[in-house]
């Protein structure tokens, strides 16, 4: 038995070690090791420098933020796959939810108090379907590509390569970031962007039939209970910009209720 002991604390010694090593090597050497990874194994560090298991275990995501948003993808104009959107920004008050299906919902507000109410207005992904309703008014979008991307930019495919689900190539660095590619289908793929220095996703962006159709900018991560998450976030719409927002909080606890992800309006 107390052999046994002995073994088990040379092996905690052994790993603590390994780890204060690793610390240790400089970050010009650590970027070298990376260059020989796949992109599986690319991802697979980079969810480590997200949150390694706990980023795994997630099931839901609630991001309450502020900033200026770009009104007309919202109200239903430019959701297809061809034609950009009217460049017209207001500053509101968003609730970005999302869950492990990949579903997705933009709750939307004013941001002063005494503004006058919008009416219910939201965008949102279903699994099948997009839609909403922009200021009380439903609309729904004929081609589905550009909500199904919305909703492929989520935590769920990080995931989802990682462990398998879904095949992943790297692709040729670009500057300071290494790039990885993940493909659903030979229409719908996801590159990611991951910086060389801290292994956190710089930038994704999704592709259909070889386009690119929606991306995201992230930075200023910061630590959330024991993940590493982005507090900016700017999103484009085939090429023009569909939301500059700031982050103000995240829920990674609270369960989303399926309602939330239908066209149904929900308090």
């Amino acid at each position: 038995m107390f052999r046994r002991l002995l073994n088990k604390k040379f092996i905690f010694l052994a790993a603590c070690c390994a780890v204060v090593t690793a610390l240790a090597i400089p970050a010009t050497t650590r970027t070298g090791k990376a260059d020989d990874l796949t992109g599986r194994e690319l991802l697979s560090v980079t969810r480590v420098a997200h949150g390694g298991n706990e980023y795994r275990g997630l099931q839901f995501v609630t991001a309450k933020a502020s900033g200026f948003v770009n009104v007309a993808p919202i109200a239903g104009v430019g959701l297809g796959t061809g034609g950009a959107a009217a460049a017209v920004e207001v500053k509101l008050n968003l609730t970005d939810y999302q869950d492990v299906m990949g579903r997705r919902r933009l709750d939307v507000s004013a941001t002063a108090p005494g503004a006058v109410a919008l009416g219910p207005t939201f965008l949102v992904y279903t699994g099948s379907s997009g839609g909403g309703m922009y200021m009380g008014n439903e609309f729904r979008v004929s081609e589905a590509a550009a909500s199904r991307h919305w909703g492929l930019m989520g935590f769920s495919t990080l995931n989802r390569a990682v462990d398998g689900s879904l095949v992943s190539a790297r692709q040729r660095d670009e500057g300071n970031d290494y790039v990885v590619e993940v493909k659903f289908n030979p229409e719908d793929t996801v590159r990611y962007w991951i910086n060389k220095n801290t292994f956190l996703i710089d930038r994704v962006v999704t592709r259909y039939n070889s386009r690119v159709l929606v991306e995201e900018e992230r930075s200023d991560y910061r630590k959330v209970s024991c993940m590493m998450l982005p507090f900016r976030i700017v999103t484009k719409l085939s090429g023009q910009r569909l939301a500059d927002l700031n982050v103000d909080s995240y829920d990674l606890q609270t369960a989303v209720p399926s309602a939330r992800f239908t066209m149904a309006v929900v308090p």
